[in-house]
Formats: C-alpha cells, structure tokens, sequence
C-alpha cells in the first residue's frame, strides 16, 4: 500500500511489522530450535509444508496475515495518539527498524522456549542478536523503537502461547477453527494492559502478570494443548467466605469481593480445593489489569506481588526486592532500586502471600515472623495470606491485626454456574455443532443429577472437585463414581492412559498406566515425607531413575520419563523454571496415600505423623487405598497414640472419625469404638472440629442428633456439623434450632441455606424462623421474606442492576435499612413505596441517587429515625413542613447543607448526625433544639464555630470529627455532656477538657486506637 508520493503508508508499514512478528511467533510455536535459530527460516513456511491440500495452505496463510492484522491493530493507537507529533517518516523509520530488528535476530537462547517467557526477556534476546537499528533514528524515533519492540515481543509470546500445541493435528484443528483461534488471540491482546509512551517498569511488570496469571486450566478441558487456558477473570467463581470470630462463632456468608473492600489485612483459610489459590490469581490480574468490579475501584491503583510459600521450603523468605521471584525473574534485573520498597510504603503494593499450610511445621513460626516485619515495615500496603485451617488458628495473625475469613464451599446456585461455564469452555474448543449439542446434554445432564443427590451436591461444592466431576461425567457418558476416593481413582485413569489411548496418542514403550502411577506416587510420597511442595527438576528426574532400575519393562530414560510424565499425565507443571510440583496438591496426597499403603506398607509411618496438619489428606486417603488389614492397623494406631498422648488427643480421634469417609469396609467393634469417642468430643469445640464431624459422612447425624450444645458457639458449630455433611436428611435435624433467638445461631440457620435446594430449605426451616433482624445481599434469598412476615429489623444490600420488588417488605418490619452497591448507577428511589408499612420505626437509606418523594415518609405514624447518605438535597429538605416529630435524623454526603437551619421541620429532635456534608458553615440553628438533643454527630466538617454549641445544656454524647479543634470554651456550657469522641489531632486538649468536665468520658477517633473508650449509651 503505497502513499501517492510513493512512500509506504504506516497502516501498510505496521501490516508489514506484524507479519515478521507472527514468524517470529510461529517459531515459538513450531518449538523446533534449528529453524528458529536461521535467520531466513520461515517457521510459517514449514509449518505449511505440513498440509498436503492448496486450499488449506492458502487457509493456513490467510490465518497468519489475520494475525498480523490483529497486531497490527494494537500498535495503531501508539502511532495514532501516542506518537501523534512524531513526523510520519520518522516512524515509517522506526516501524521500519522494528520489522529488521525482528527479521535478522535468531532464537538462539533455549530459555525463550520456557513457558514463562516474558516481553523484556525476549526483547533483549533479539536486541543482542540483531544489528544496531536506531543510530540514525532520532531522541524521538528511538523512544517509538523501543515501545513499538517492547510491545511486539508482547504479542508475540501471546500468539505462540494462544495456539494448540504444535503437531500435524493440530494444523487441521486450526484450520478447522480459524475463526474462533483469531478471535481468542484478539481477545488476549485486549485484555494486556495498554502501553503508552510514558511506560515505566511498573507497566511491563503489570503486563507480565497479566499475561501470565490470567487463565485457568479448567479440569479435563484439552488437558494437554494451550487451549486449555481459559481466561480466569471470565471463567472465576465468586467465593463467599465468613469471618472468624471466637466469640460470637458465627457471621453472615458474604462475598469475598465485598470483604475486600474494607480489609487491608486478610488471613483467608480454606479446605483442600476451595480455590484459595485462584482467588490470590485472581486479585493479581485484576490488579494488574486495573479492572476491579466497582465495589473494588480503590484497589485499581494497586500492584500485586504473588509469593508462593511452597517456593521458600528450603530457603530463606524473600526480602522485598525479591518479590518479583515467582512472576518477573526476567525482568528483575531492570527494576528500578527501591522499586517494591516505595509501592509498600505508599500503600499501592498488594502482597499475596499463598499456603501457609505448604510449609513445614517448623517453618511457620519463621514465616509469621518474617511477615510481622514486612508488615510492621510498611503498614500501608495490603496484604492476603492464605492456608488451610490446619496449619495456623484464625488468631495465628491476630498480633499484625489480620482480618481471618474462611472460604465455605460453593453454594447449590454457585456451583451450577460452575458447570455452565466448565461446558462452556468445553463447547468453545470445538466448531462440530453436534459435539456442542452433545456437551450441553451432558451439561443438563449433570445439572438434573445435582438437584437429586445430596452426596454429588456436598462433592461439587468444592471447585477443585466440582471440575472433576464434570470432567468425569462427560468422559464416562454421564456415569459417575460413588465417593472421593473413586473420583480420584477414575479421574487417574483419564489422565494417565484413556485420553492418549482415545486420541490414538502413542506413548513410551512399556510406560503403562501402572508403571506411571507408581512413580508419580513415589515423588508424591517423597515430597511428604520431606516436607516439600515442589521438587529441583535435576532432583526429581533422579528419584525417577533410582525407581526406574526397579521397572526394566520401561524401556526409557528417566529424562524421556519425566517429560513424558510433565507433557501427557496433567498432574504435573513446571510453575517455575528448574522446578516441578502437582497441578493440586489435592492430587499429590492421593498419590502419596496409595504410594505410603499399596506400595510401602507404611502404616507406622503413617500413624507417626498424623498429628502433623500436611499429613491429615494423606491418611484419610491412605484408609482409602489400604487393604482391610492396613486399615484396622491404621485406625486402632490412631487410637492408641490419642490415649498416649493427650495433647494430640482430640486431633487424632477427629482424624480418625474423618477417614471412616473414605473407608469401604471396617470391623464393627472398631467403628463403634470410633464413634464411642467421637460422641464424647460433641457438641464440637471449633469449626475445624465440626468439618472433622462432617467429613466422616451422613452417619454422624445420628451422633450429633444426639448432641446438646449449650452456649452459642456450640450451638453454631453442631449446626454447621449437620450443615457440612450435604444430605437432605440434615434439614429435619435443623429444625430444633429455629427457635433459638441468638443472634448467631439465626445467622448460622440462614447463611446454611445456600447449601440446599432453596424451596426445600425455605419451606422447612425459613418459614419457621422468627429472627429479630435480618440481613440480604442476594437476589436469590429475598423470596425468604414471602415466609418471613414477623420480621421486625431488615437490612438488604442492593444490586443496582436487579430491580427488588418492595412488595415483599413484611408488612409488620419496624427497622429497615437499604443498602446500594456501587456509586456508578443512577438508580432513584421513591419513598412513597414505604408508606404501606405502618409498623415502621427507623429507615436508613445509603447510595440512592436520589430519594424521591421524602416528604412522603411524614404518612408513618410510628416513623422516628432516619438516615440518608446521599440522594436527599438539602434544599428540598428545607420545604418540608414543620413540627416532623423525629427523634433521630442521620445525613451523610448533603452536599448542599449550608446551615442547619434547612433542617427546621425537625420538632424536637434527640440526635443529629451530619457526615461529611462539606458545605456546611452555620450550626447556630441548633440552639432551637437545645432542651431535646442529647446526641450530636459532626464528621468530616471542616472550618465550622462551634462556639453555638454552648447552648446545648441536654447533650449527653457529642462526636467532632475533622480539623483540630482551635477553642474548647463552648464545652464549659455542656452541662449534661457524659461522652465525647474527638479526633487524634486533638489530643493535646483531652486534658483541658476533663478539667472542664471531670465526669466526662474521653474517647479518640483514629491514629491511637489503644486510648479509645466506647460510650455505654
């Protein structure tokens, strides 16, 4: 494409730049070292050859020239906006030197082959290996180089990455599905950060984790290609986790997202497959990426650093210039000094910190330690660690003021988007229109299966789990195994021989699917007992060769062995390079178990270590895989250590209760005497204690039927017993709890139903239940309220997007408090909807954009306290007429409140709150209200005289939070004053002021925490 003055155009130039990238891409892809190494070798060229017919080589190319479009078109906004006062034949120059940089430099070095390649460490490849392309470019011209190249090396590693393994099958089924593999590349080059000309090495960081963390390898999804990687901010699950509190033993389930928003500091603890991981993936894309939902908006200023615990078994924790050690090796040596220390201490860094539980017991002191200091250091950063229960208590973080969560299985509706969304990957990987029906039957298949069998619900609650079944249901033609252990077993044999023997895959000579799983096993089983989650790869491939000389059928090297192992079994992975582990390690302990039992005998072993948290999986399994000797052997060691050892009592006769779960036959003395000293432990002391109940199978609700917890943690955690066991014959159990008017024990009973069918659960206990208050956050419970009429305090937390049918409010609520999500919407509330409720005595607003119709309220008789934060214009406030008998008035974000005297329809008020209503100049008008108010809140003003507050002689309780306070001499007229909350800034005065008022109570707001002292009013 040609300019009429004869020069090339830049569409046409960059047209040109992408397709010498695409090759460089191919030769990524193709893997073949020799071609990639000769310049003029074309990798697109050889990849062709391949195809025997014209029309599919004239596709295959067609295919390439769509990619260098696609990367054509990311670069345009750099030459378009970014570069715009560039001279045209200054970047024609440097498009230009960008395509020969690419065309002259061969892929030499082997580790731009690894699979967590990055952009700069390509880009310094073939910077080394090409001639000098910018001497005659300009200061200018050189900058559009170095972005344009930086960039390109960016797509290239995406495109190579983004296709199907390379192999002649592989060319049919790109062929076949051109238009779909294009159209993912696109996608993936959309969602990279976009760079622009002021990129610094924070913009190449965030890409790098981008690109490498956001996919998620669906179970049982092409396995073995790269179109296995489905995107994790399309396909995650939102979790939903509840705050550990010892004291009350029970909080309202709640999404993570929203927990989120107001914990810098979170210890997140969850079972074996719960997605703790993923979740820690997630928040780094996100952040990365700077598209968190607007719940989340705050935290797109952030920049992750993910740091993998299993990594530092046998090393020293990293030093905060050594965060960039899991997602950012190559380009470490280009970050700037002091890089990471200053995103900490501005408070923009955000510290993902994964399995505590992965380390060995010894370590965990030296790790809590090592994070006292960091965060000690940089207090304002964020910080999110994660372990399984196990290994650390909810208050293991309590002296760092970590916020602990537990992450809860997924929820029955939560767990069908989960398969919807698995079927859908699994129908995105192929064009064949029957197959796509064949998935979706399968698909509705399993979802029908779910409705009916309370064992397949409380498996699938786990989204490690939940992957395999669908896995398994689609691979077995919708039959699917009994228990745990036979998932793990069927989903073995998948892995390891049915999917290459169906492909027409061959594999090694004489590595069958025994030989692989014995050797699995033993680097499982080796990584146990050392205490290790991954292993030196040189270190794994010799425990392979020492195995090996044991196995002469296997007619290999150990070499050829372990990547045949890496490549086709699925269950291993080189996160790093140098290192293996298992993809789970929910796999590992399978493999372990069978390995310490079928393979080593090693009861003792097993008995021996039971008390140590990294071994529990490992012996329920073991109970699993052992023969019917092992296992008495294995249970009445248990016992035998618990009697001998009382501080290890409790753990070990739990552990044994759980591993009856997985055990398919056991004397009937040996499991009466289990359940004999399970029965004394209830009602359970702990919520790790009531999953131990759980876990042991549906039998135990006839030991917890039994049980009669006292106080309320008690209560909550014989509840939660019942609730984790997932059968439908725990909701008559239920039952005698509804009446119990603690607020945690109601809270327990409702958050319990997500793990039901719905109208089953709500039918049974729901309508039964009478609870004082009553908290919803999700669409799906409020048809809870149809059944709930006696509800007197409701609390919903809205979806803009959902629109709630105020109808179903219960006729006789009298506290109501709406909550909005988000602040980008333009909902507008009529308050007229409310005039129905007669009852109603105190109603909260917070987020509307507006309220419309607020004088309507004045229709309830028995209307006393309101609050609004935002959506209420002071102006309109000021037409209300008179003599509003409210004894309470709450206004947040009035932006137009000037003077409180637009609050004149207020006839004897007992407290005033004004919250950040930052026009506010005028409390003179308070005087009018001096023989009611006892109360008073100002928050946030800045500039306000006090001095009017004298008058108030009836104030019992008075907040002032904002500016110092420059004179306290109105205090002197505050006769009745009992409690005051003043901001740190002033503490200085607190002196002065008790002199004034020697009976009154002091507290601080923010900065010393530790001198705060709550009212008793």
């Amino acid at each position: 494409m040609l300019r009429l003055d004869g020069a090339m155009s830049l569409e046409a130039a960059l047209i040109q730049l992408g397709t010498v990238a695409v090759r460089t891409a191919a030769k990524l892809w193709l893997g073949d070292q020799k071609v990639a190494a000769e310049v003029t070798a074309s990798a697109v060229d050889v990849a062709s050859a391949r195809l025997t017919k014209h029309r599919d080589k004239r596709k295959f190319s067609r295919l390439m020239d769509d990619f260098a479009e696609a990367i054509a078109e990311r670069l345009e906004p750099l030459v378009e906006v970014e570069f715009r006062s560039l001279p045209d034949n200054e970047k024609l120059a440097a498009i230009e030197a960008v395509r020969a940089t690419f065309e002259e430099a061969p892929i030499v070095d082997s580790d731009l082959f690894a699979a967590d390649l990055d952009a700069g460490h390509l880009d310094r490849a073939i910077r080394k290996r090409a001639s000098n392309q910018v001497g005659l470019l300009s200061s200018d011209g050189t900058s559009f180089y170095n972005l344009l190249l930086r960039e390109s090396c960016g797509y290239v590693i995406e495109i190579s990455r983004g296709l199907p393994q390379f192999s002649s099958s592989a060319l049919t089924e790109l062929l076949r599905r051109d238009r779909e593999i294009i159209d993912g590349i696109r996608e993936v080059l959309s969602r990279l950060p976009q760079r622009d000309r002021s990129f610094g090495f924070d913009y190449d960081y965030r890409q790098l984790v981008a690109r490498k963390l956001d996919n998620i390898e669906m179970f049982g999804v092409t396995l073995t290609d790269a179109s296995r990687r489905y995107p994790l901010t399309v396909a995650y699950i939102s979790l939903t986790a509840s705050r550990s509190d010892v004291d009350e033993g029970s909080n309202p389930s709640t999404r993570i997202e929203e927990l989120l928003v107001s914990n810098k500091r979170l210890f997140i603890r969850g079972e074996a497959g719960l997605g703790k991981t993923t979740l820690l993936y997630w928040i780094a894309v996100r952040s990365a990426l700077r598209d968190f939902p607007e719940v989340l908006a705050q935290w797109n200023e952030t920049i992750p650093f993910l740091i993998p615990l299993r990594r530092y078994v046998d090393k020293d924790f990293p030093a905060p210039e050594r965060f960039l050690d899991e997602v950012g090796r190559h380009i470490a040596d280009e970050m700037p000094k002091g890089w990471v220390q200053g995103l900490l201490r501005s408070g923009r860094a955000v510290v993902l910190v994964d399995g505590v539980d992965e380390l060995p017991s010894a370590r965990r002191l030296e790790v809590r330690n090592w994070l006292k200091d960091i965060v000690e250091q940089f207090p304002a950063a964020r910080f999110i660690v994660t372990s399984r229960p196990g290994a650390a208590a909810p208050e293991w973080l309590s002296d760092q003021e970590f916020n602990v969560l537990d992450l809860e299985p997924m929820a029955v509706r939560d767990v069908r988007v989960f398969i919807e969304r698995w079927h859908d990957a699994m129908r995105s990987l192929s064009v064949d229109e029957e197959y796509k029906s064949e998935i979706e039957a399968y698909k509705d298949g399993l979802l029908d299966k779910l409705e009916t069998n309370s064992h397949l619900r409380r498996l699938a609650g786990y989204p490690l789990l939940c992957a395999l079944i669908c896995a398994l249901h689609k691979d077995r033609r919708a039959v699917l195994p009994e228990n745990r252990i036979e998932l793990y077993d069927v989903a073995m044999q998948m892995m390891l021989e049915r999917r290459d023997l169906e492909r027409q895959i061959s594999g090694l000579e004489g590595f069958s699917r025994t030989a692989k799983t014995l050797l699995l096993g033993h680097l499982a089983y080796w990584l146990i007992r050392n205490g290790r989650s991954d292993i030196e790869t040189e270190r794994a491939i010799e425990q392979l060769r020492r195995q090996l000389v044991l196995m002469p059928q296997v007619k290999h090297n150990a070499g050829d062995v372990y990547r045949n192992l890496l490549e086709r079994s699925g269950l291993l992975r080189e996160p790093v390079h140098g290192r293996v582990d298992f993809i789970h390690r929910t796999f590992q302990e399978y493999l372990c178990a069978r390995s310490a039992v079928l393979d080593s005998d090693d009861v003792g072993t097993l008995v021996a270590n039971a008390h140590v948290d990294q071994w529990h999986e490992v012996v329920v399994m073991a109970v699993g895989h052992a023969s019917s000797q092992q296992r008495e052997e294995l249970l009445s060691g248990l016992l035998e250590r618990a009697d001998s050892e009382p501080e290890k009592h409790d753990t070990l006769v739990l552990l044994a209760l759980a591993s009856l779960e997985t055990a398919p036959t056991l004397s009937a003395e040996l499991r009466s005497t289990i359940h004999k000293r399970a029965a004394a432990l209830l009602p359970p002391k702990t919520l790790t204690a009531a999953k131990s109940f759980a876990s042991a199978g549906a039998f135990v609700l006839d030991l917890l039927a039994r049980s009669r917890p006292e106080t309320a943690k008690e209560t909550v955690n014989t509840i939660r017993a019942i609730v984790e066991t997932g059968s439908d014959e725990a909701i008559p159990l239920l039952k005698r709890f509804i009446r119990d008017a603690r607020k945690s024990v109601q809270d327990e009973l409702f958050r319990s139903w997500r793990r039901f069918d719905e109208e089953i659960y709500a039918q049974a206990i729901i309508s039964e239940m009478t609870p004082t208050w009553m908290y919803i956050d999700d669409p799906v419970k409020v048809v809870a309220l149809e059944r709930m009429q006696k509800v007197r305090s409701l609390t919903l937390s809205l979806d803009p997007r959902v629109r709630f049918p105020m109808g179903l409010l219960p006729p006789l609520v009298e506290e109501l408090s709406l909550w909005l999500l988000g602040n980008t919407h333009s909902l507008v509330l009529d308050a007229s909807e409310f005039t129905g409720l007669k009852s109603l005595k105190a109603l909260e607003f917070f987020g509307f954009v507006e309220v419309a119709n607020f004088n309507s309220l004045r229709l309830l008789p028995n209307l006393k306290s309101i609050g609004v934060a935002r959506g209420v214009k002071a102006d309109d406030l000021a037409k209300i007429e008179p003599n509003w008998a409210l004894s309470s008035l709450r206004l947040e974000a009035a932006e137009d409140l000037r003077s409180v005297d637009q609050l004149f329809f207020l006839d004897k008020p007992e407290s005033i709150a004004l919250k950040r209503c930052a026009s506010l100049e005028n409390v003179s008008g308070l005087a009018r209200w001096a023989e009611s108010l006892e109360a008073l809140s100002l928050t946030f003003a800045s500039g306000l005289d006090l001095t009017p507050l004298g008058s108030l002689s009836n104030l019992r309780v008075l907040t002032i939070d904002g500016d110092p306070l420059e004179s306290i001499e109105f205090f002197r007229g505050l006769t009745s004053l009992r409690h005051v909350l003043i901001n740190a800034s002033s503490n200085a005065l607190r002196p002065k002021i008790a002199d004034m008022l020697p009976n009154v109570k002091i507290a601080l707001l923010g900065g010393f925490p530790e001198m705060v002292v709550e009212p008793d009013v």
